[in-house]
C-alpha cells in the first residue's frame, strides 16, 4: 500500500511513524531552569535521539512542544516544555540512556509533574561535573553536553548537543568500549511499549573484493 502522510491527520501520522521507527534509543535529558537551585532541575525521556558525529563529537535530540490543557486551546504554538526552555536558557543538557533497572523511574518522569522530577518520583540526582545539568545518580552512562545548535521547526525543536564529557559506571566501559550487557540498555517501541536491548548478533565488517 502506498500512505500518503499529508492525507493523514498529525495524532494518526506520529502512531505510524513511531510504531515503524524502532527501536529507538531513549535521551534521558537532564535540565536546570538556569537558577542554579535543584527545584529547578528537569528530568524528561526522548525517544527521537541520535548520535551524529564523533569528530566533533554531537549528538541529537527532538523535543516536542507541549499541549494546549483540553478545553483551552487557543492560536499560536503550544509552550515549550521544561526541558526545551531550559536548554535554550542554559545552552546545557545531560542525557542519560536507561537500564533496564531504570524503566519504571524514567516512565514515570515522561509525566507532567510541575516541579522537579528526580523529587517527585524519588530518583537521586547527581550535579554535573562539565556542564551545569544534573543527571540520574544510578545511570550506568551519561553524556554531558553544550548546546551546539538550536533549529526550530514548528512543533518541535532539533538540538544539537556538543558533547563535552561522559560519565560511565566503573564497570560499563571495557576495552573503550560500552558492554551491552553491563549497559542493559532500553528502547523504545510504539505505543505504550518498551523493549530490552540485551542480545546481539556480530557480523564481520563487510569488505569490497572479498
Amino acid at each position: 500500500m502506498f500512505i500518503d502522510p499529508a492525507a493523514l491527520e498529525p495524532a494518526a501520522r506520529y502512531r505510524l511513524m513511531i510504531s515503524a521507527i524502532v527501536p529507538r534509543p531513549i535521551a534521558w535529558v537532564g535540565t536546570n531552569d538556569g537558577t542554579g537551585d535543584s527545584t529547578g532541575d528537569n528530568l524528561a525521556p526522548f525517544s527521537y535521539f541520535m548520535g551524529v558525529s564523533s569528530d566533533p563529537p554531537l549528538l541529537a535530540i527532538s523535543v516536542a512542544r507541549a499541549s494546549w490543557p483540553r478545553g483551552q486551546e487557543r492560536a499560536g504554538s503550544p509552550p515549550l516544555k521544561h526541558t526545551a526552555r531550559n536548554i535554550l536558557a542554559t545552552g546545557f543538557f545531560s542525557v542519560s540512556i536507561p537500564s533496564q533497572s531504570d524503566l519504571q523511574a524514567m516512565h514515570a518522569t515522561s509525566a507532567p509533574w510541575g516541579g522537579s522530577e528526580f523529587e517527585a518520583v524519588g530518583i537521586p540526582r547527581a550535579a554535573g561535573v562539565s556542564v551545569a545539568a544534573p543527571r540520574p545518580a544510578m545511570a550506568a552512562f551519561t553524556f554531558e553536553c553544550r548546546l551546539h545548535q538550536a533549529i526550530d521547526l514548528g512543533s518541535t525543536h532539533l538540538f544539537v548537543g556538543l558533547v563535552v564529557g561522559m560519565i560511565a559506571g566503573d564497570d560499563v566501559v571495557v576495552d573503550g568500549r560500552v558492554d551491552l550487557a553491563r549497559l542493559a540498555p532500553v528502547a523504545r517501541l510504539g505505543g505504550d511499549d518498551y523493549g530490552r536491548v540485551d542480545l546481539a548478533c556480530s557480523i564481520p565488517r563487510a569488505r569490497a573484493g572479498g
